[in-house]
């Protein structure tokens, strides 16, 4: 019988204590089962084994004994007299989550928020060993509302994809002009070959999500679903998966960012300006500057909203640039998004 502790993902800071309880100078403390371990850096697992005792009774009282994992000696999740079973998933620390896959196996699941905890393994006589157990928290896509300044640049990008617009397209066609789109699935897939030609006329596309939920009131792995689902589908129906993603109403945390990384995006996008029926609005009421990320929505008025934009970025002197990745060197990341829809 062993327990075997796995990170989902790297585990790192993996300590182990062994405490002896109870240890009695007579023939009968020969008999125990001592709690016997290897750690494996190649496989991020510790495997904690109970081993005979040094009598002729060893293998007998190892044969009733099992272990039980607890969270600080708290959250139990078999008995002591039976082995290890499947439970519901359970709270770790923070958001990271403890099941039982299989009889023998404790599996840590890693969240977007560190973890640092104590698992403490019992055996049925006594004998504990308690793990330390340090999980890191997932790496995150960054967030950006500006982009380069550089060249006086300003990005175009236009959101959700329900109305395309034949005016926009053949304004990038006559003037090449870089337009982003960050496209929900369920709205792309009705115009597909629209979207194709968008691509031929030198758009980029972006993923904005399968459905355009709040991805900051769902769960790590339903946000992931929305980002991965999304960029997947976008990228067979257009050639190119997005690196890019912009959450939808422009709700950003770190599960949010957590899981864009875990779907392969490369960066999430805000935005510094807006374009409505007034006119231009940018975050701090200046006239647009270079560097501004401007939102529009792909709707019936898009064409004509597009054209006055246009006009405001020639009387500023700025020049509309493909959005890119790599647009955001050297620009600090936001940690929230400057807010819309």
């Amino acid at each position: 019988m062993h327990v075997r502790l796995a990170a989902a993902g790297t585990l790192v800071g993996l300590g182990l204590v062994v405490a002896w309880m109870g240890q009695r100078a007579d023939a009968s403390s020969q008999a125990r089962p001592r709690v016997a371990w290897t750690l494996s850096a190649a496989t991020n697992t510790v495997t904690i084994r109970l081993a005979p005792g040094s009598s002729p009774t060893g293998p007998n009282v190892l044969a009733r004994s099992r272990i039980v994992v607890s969270e600080d000696g708290k959250i139990q999740l078999s008995r002591a007299s039976s082995p290890l079973r499947h439970q519901p998933r359970r709270p770790l620390c923070g958001t990271d989550q403890l099941s039982v896959p299989a009889p023998d196996e404790v599996l840590v699941a890693k969240s977007p928020d560190p973890c640092r905890a104590r698992l403490r393994l019992t055996a049925r006589d006594g004998e504990t060993a308690t793990v330390r157990v340090t999980v890191p928290a997932l790496p995150e896509t960054p967030l950006y509302s500006f982009a380069s300044p550089a060249g006086r640049a300003v990005y175009i990008t236009v959101d959700d994809g329900w109305t395309p617009s034949s005016q926009v397209l053949a304004i990038m066609r006559k003037t090449h002009l870089p337009v982003t789109a960050f496209l929900i699935q369920q709205a792309a897939q009705r115009n597909l070959a629209y979207w194709r030609a968008f691509a031929q006329a030198g758009g980029t596309v972006g993923d904005h999500t399968v459905s355009h939920p709040n991805l900051t009131q769902l769960s790590l792995s339903q946000a992931t679903f929305q980002w991965a689902h999304a960029r997947l589908a976008l990228g067979r129906w257009v050639g190119k998966a997005p690196l890019m993603g912009r959450p939808p109403y422009g709700a950003f945390d770190r599960t949010v960012a957590a899981a864009a990384y875990r779907a392969g995006l490369k960066a999430l996008v805000g935005w510094s300006a807006s374009v409505g029926s007034a006119g231009v609005k940018t975050w701090n009421g200046k006239p647009l500057d270079p560097g501004d990320i401007v939102l529009l929505h792909w709707d019936p008025g898009l064409g004509r909203q597009l054209t006055k934009l246009l006009a405001v970025i020639h009387a500023r002197h700025l020049h509309p640039m493909l959005l890119t990745p790599a647009s955001f060197a050297g620009t600090a990341p936001q940690w929230h998004s400057l807010g819309g829809d």
